[in-house]
């Protein structure tokens, strides 16, 4: 009987908190987690350093919030990563320090152990591109995240490749 009445003075609580995060418990809004944490990036395959990553839980659970610092030259930047209510997929907005440095990229999935955003654009030169920018979960202490372009959607240019390492 205690107990019982234990969980039901929980109830309030624990719907007040479904409320004010409901995010929290929509699957998913917590596909993207794995990258959630505190980050060494190198550039893959070597030991050189991209750059430091903190990436958190911000409103509520609704958004994947990334605070970027690179290694070596002063520049950040932050990317708010969330479900599109107007699309149903992931998207990802960046803003980085280097002047007019704004970039969307559109049409997340997580599938196969990777968000996935894929989606054509114009390039700065006003051509259409293609965009493969991934996130491969490898583990829970290291994320590949690797954009990719083409123009024609078969021969694809490595733009960056890093591999996140979680800090200890």
């Amino acid at each position: 009987m205690k107990y019982l009445f234990l969980l039901l003075l929980s109830l309030p609580i624990l719907a007040k908190a479904q409320q004010t995060s409901p995010c929290m418990n929509i699957a998913q809004a917590r596909e993207f987690d794995f990258w959630i944490g505190e980050w060494d990036a190198n550039v893959t395959g070597s030991e050189k350093l991209a750059g430091h990553s903190k990436i958190e839980i911000a409103s509520g659970g609704c958004m994947i919030l990334e605070n970027w610092t690179s290694a070596g030259q002063p520049f950040t930047g932050k990317s708010m990563n969330f479900v599109d209510p107007a699309t149903g997929k992931w998207k990802q907005v960046w803003v980085g320090s280097g002047g007019l440095n704004v970039t969307e990229f559109l049409n997340g999935e997580y599938r196969d152990g990777a968000m996935r955003f894929e989606y054509e654009t114009l390039s700065p030169a006003g051509k259409k591109q293609f965009v493969k920018f991934h996130f491969y979960n490898i583990s829970k202490n290291e994320v590949r995240q690797l954009h990719q372009t083409s123009e024609d959607g078969s021969v694809w240019v490595t733009t960056y490749d890093f591999t996140y390492k979680r800090k200890a």
